[in-house]
């Protein structure tokens, strides 16, 4: 069955700047990642958090230095030094954790700055003999922080991994009205190719926050917490959606909200569970950050060497939206791996004069030399 991409539906706390005033800043690295994310996701739902991405994106960068860094940064489109506060209570959870290969000698500094920048738990790990108990433990994590929602972030993690980075993100909250489930009716949705197909479709009339701007319409439905909202947005004509999803940007985004005002709305939107499974080397590539996952990398503010390399990121999402409110999760890893060292491959042919034994332990049974080649003869055996 032919999966259908919904309308543009993004929490805003994950895509605006919703702690902007306390860590970090808004920049057109959301929409690079989005667009990059489903730019192979044409006809299948997708949602990624750029909050997440960011969150590891900016840990892993306090650990790079040179070109490495730049490109992050880069990326990232900033700069500056900011703080990610970890979060318990509320409608939001915000989770850091690294885990780090017993041993290894990581620097003091770039601990301290996941502790106290990123508010991040130190968590050691055996990668290099027991990377099954690790992988374990860190899915166990990541399932007590997304509520069971994303119970399995890396199904497996090499031996030779020194370093993992993970972030989650927990979001449940009720909408602050409520969809009476008796309005919610079987509904054609129109797919992208123009064919119908039937979902249940929520309902709901009353004063929200509607907008309309640039070949786009844009509803706000705030949750019971204050500050929580989710943004739809919907272009005006259905047939541009993939050239108007393309083009979305900060600046579109950022006059978008400034038109919104309230108005008698009647509304209709679906009700449904999403989840997405989101490898980001490729992605991050794209975006400009090759360098990370190469021979060039320089991580050198982890541990003071430059043998260590990002083997794998990715993120999974959930997302439940229903009469009653949504609940969206999200978990961010980055492995991190040492570079093999280059065998020294020790050069001996014996072309030249040489001496030989046969021995039986300490004691040598025959010692000779060899000093000329000898013409082959062919061995004939006894009578």
């Amino acid at each position: 069955m032919t999966r259908s991409v919904l309308c543009w539906c993004v929490l805003s706390l994950f895509a605006t700047g919703v702690f902007a005033d306390e860590q970090k800043p808004q920049t057109e690295f959301v929409f690079n990642l989005y667009r990059t994310v489903v730019k192979d996701k044409a006809n299948d739902n997708a949602t990624v958090s750029p909050f997440g991405v960011q969150q590891v994106l900016d840990l892993l960068r306090h650990g790079a230095a040179g070109e490495t860094r730049t490109e992050i940064e880069q990326v990232l489109d900033y700069t500056e030094s900011v703080k990610w506060k970890t979060l318990a209570d509320g409608p939001l959870t915000i989770a850091a954790s690294l885990w780090a290969q017993q041993g290894h000698p990581f620097l003091p500094e770039f601990l301290q700055t996941a502790k106290e920048n990123f508010g991040a738990t130190i968590e050691h790990a055996d990668f290099a003999r027991n990377s099954g108990e690790a992988v374990k433990r860190i899915n166990a994590w990541c399932s007590e922080k997304t509520n069971e929602k994303i119970p399995v972030l890396f199904d497996k993690l090499d031996p030779m991994t020194r370093l993992v980075l993970v972030g989650a993100i927990h979001f449940a909250a009720d909408w602050k009205t409520p969809f009476n489930e008796k309005a919610t009716r079987d509904n054609d949705f129109t797919l992208l190719d123009g064919t119908k197909a039937k979902t249940k479709l929520m309902a709901q009339t009353g004063q929200m926050k509607y907008g309309e701007s640039a070949g786009t319409l844009a509803l706000e439905l705030p949750y019971k917490d204050d500050g929580y909202a989710m943004l739809l947005l919907l272009p005006e004509n259905p047939a541009d959606f993939a050239k108007w999803e393309a083009e979305m940007t900060l600046e579109k985004w950022t006059a978008l909200r400034s038109a919104m005002k309230v108005e008698q709305v009647d509304m209709r939107m679906p009700r449904f569970t999403m989840e997405t499974n989101i490898p980001l080397n490729d992605t991050l590539k794209q975006l400009g950050m090759p360098t990370a996952f190469g021979d060039r990398s320089d991580f050198s503010k982890i541990d003071g060497s430059k043998n260590l390399f990002v083997s794998e990121a990715l993120q999974k999402t959930f997302v439940k939206v229903d009469e009653t409110g949504t609940e969206a999760v999200a978990a961010t890893g980055i492995a991190i791996v040492v570079r093999s060292m280059p065998l020294q491959v020790k050069i001996f042919r014996a072309d030249r004069p040489f001496l030989y034994a046969i021995v039986k332990g300490d004691t040598i049974l025959f010692l000779g030399r060899f000093v000329k080649p000898i013409a082959d003869v062919p061995y004939i055996p006894a009578p």
